[in-house]
């Protein structure tokens, strides 16, 4: 309930019960009140007037004295033999100022500088992490140049579902609460103007993606510290487009239309009116929402973004995966690198940030589990080329049957997690080993920035990280270049506010 909305409700009950008492039981309005407000992040007390309470933009909570302070949120200490662990709870009126904030809004920037590190195992660094610089892939044949530029100028708004104290949930905002299909946070929203990914070295593989939101934001945030965390996962809708502006006054590679001087240039709107919805921030920019990538170019293919992005630091380490001799049942049995039984010499891969069911030590066809086997793939495990059981896949059960046609990739953190198709996928792999290029990449470390006291409801500067993975595309011309399934990592600069 808003504060003004408490105000009122008190003060109808107020006036109800003073019209049936007598005049000389009627006690005049407090001159000294309780204020609560935030101070550089600290909830504080002070004995003000109503009106000189409302002015500083605190909140009246009755006649009293502020020792102790009643505005501060009371902790509970939970105690074991070994350790004492004591949780603030936020309770009480919400602190974020006056009234009660009901949106929080994210805009995106340039920015500058470096926000991450990709390190080796012996802390080595091999490469430090551009703020709004998107990375992906693993540490192999990634041919895209890295990192690609995410636009700037992106804003998407949440609710504020609750506040109590200084802590606000965030739920999503549909395009009716926002006002447009690009600001707002529930699964179908669009994320971003398009995004241009350009490969000067293969022109002809240049790719335009257009992110939205594969699920509905949820999140927290403080707004006496600034800090958030939110939930939700981006996808991008792949268009395999090239260069679409080749004339002199076009340098470089233009993979997504560009709007320029109010007008579109290339792709289906060409010529038509546009808003940018981003800077010129290099030649593959500025894009819009309004110049459309041509839909011919769409690969039918979806790459997956971040699914949690933070103010805070995101660390993740690679792992050392073991081959599948835990599935061995015998010499050579179920697959050749068998020794005997849960003993083998099967392939084995370090550094592994994202691990994806594959096909290595089965049959051997090096398809990842849920490759559709679309031209040009050829020879994955499918029902159809089964001609017995066992035959020629451990997924086949008969002529034409089996469990081969898997719906989709299937992530894991062992190889005990590939035991669909009985073993038809069984190595627990990334593509290549290591990140972004690099095959001895250990750890992948980006950090975000909180936005500071945010009840003044202007904008702050702040960052969100993300570290995530990528499964394959199955698509040959942006899984082999990129390197995928592998890691990804991105920070998004830009200003926070809170809105009434």
């Amino acid at each position: 309930m808003s504060t003004a909305t408490r105000a009122f409700l008190v003060g109808t009950a107020f006036l109800s019960l003073t019209a049936a008492l007598p005049p000389s039981l009627i006690a005049s309005p407090p001159a000294r009140i309780q204020c609560c407000r935030t101070v550089s992040g600290t909830a504080i007390c002070q004995v003000k007037s109503p009106r000189a309470c409302q002015n500083n933009g605190g909140i009246n909570i009755g006649s009293g004295t502020c020792s102790p302070n009643p505005c501060a949120a009371p902790t509970t200490t939970s105690t074991s033999s070994t350790t004492t662990t004591t949780t603030t709870l936020p309770t009480g009126p919400c602190q974020c100022g006056t009234p009660d904030p009901t949106r929080l809004q994210f805009t995106t920037a340039v920015g500058s500088g470096n926000c991450g590190t990709l390190t080796t195992s012996t802390g080595v660094l091999v490469e430090n992490l551009a703020c709004r610089g998107l990375y992906v892939g693993g540490g192999g044949g990634n041919t895209f140049p890295l990192p690609f530029a995410t636009p700037d100028m992106g804003t998407s708004v949440a609710k504020v579902a609750s506040c109590a104290g200084t802590s606000l949930t965030l739920a999503a905002a549909s395009s009716a609460d926002t006002g447009s299909l690009r600001t707002c946070t529930k699964a179908g929203c669009l994320f971003g103007a398009p995004l241009p990914v350009p490969n000067s070295a293969t022109t002809a593989i240049s790719t335009c993606v257009i992110n939205s939101l594969a699920t509905d934001l949820t999140g927290t945030a403080d707004c006496a510290s600034g800090t958030a965390a939110l939930n939700v996962q981006i996808k991008g809708e792949i268009f395999i487009t090239g260069d679409l502006l080749t004339d002199a006054g076009h340098p470089g590679v233009q993979p997504c239309p560009l709007c320029e001087a109010g007008v579109c240039h290339g792709g289906p709107n060409d010529g038509m009116a546009c808003t940018p919805g981003d800077s010129a921030q290099n030649t593959a920019y500025p894009t819009s929402h309004d110049c459309p990538p041509p839909p011919d170019r769409d690969a039918m293919a979806m790459l997956s973004g971040p699914a949690s992005l933070t103010t805070g630091t995101k660390t993740v380490t690679g792992e050392n995966l073991a081959g599948p001799n835990s599935q061995c049942t015998g010499n050579m049995t179920p697959f050749g690198c068998c020794t005997g039984v849960g003993t083998g010499a099967c392939t084995t891969q370090q550094r592994v940030f994202c691990g994806f069911c594959r096909d290595i030590d089965a049959a051997g066809t090096g398809c990842f589990e849920g490759d559709p086997n679309r031209p040009p793939t050829t020879g994955c495990p499918r029902n159809a080329d089964c001609t017995g059981v066992g035959t020629p896949y451990l997924c086949c059960t008969g002529t034409g049957t089996g469990s081969c046609d898997q719906p989709s990739s299937r992530a894991c953190t062992s190889s005990a997690d590939c035991t669909d198709g009985n073993g038809t996928w069984p190595n627990c792999v990334q593509r290549n080993p290591g990140a972004f290029g690099a095959g001895t990449a250990k750890t992948i470390t980006e950090t975000g920035a909180p936005a500071g006291d945010l009840s003044d409801r202007a904008g702050h500067a702040a960052t969100l990280a993300s570290v995530f993975c990528i499964p394959p595309t199955f698509v040959v011309l942006q899984d082999l270049p990129l390197d995928l399934p592998g890691p990804g990592a991105v920070t998004y600069p830009g200003t926070v506010q809170l809105l009434p």
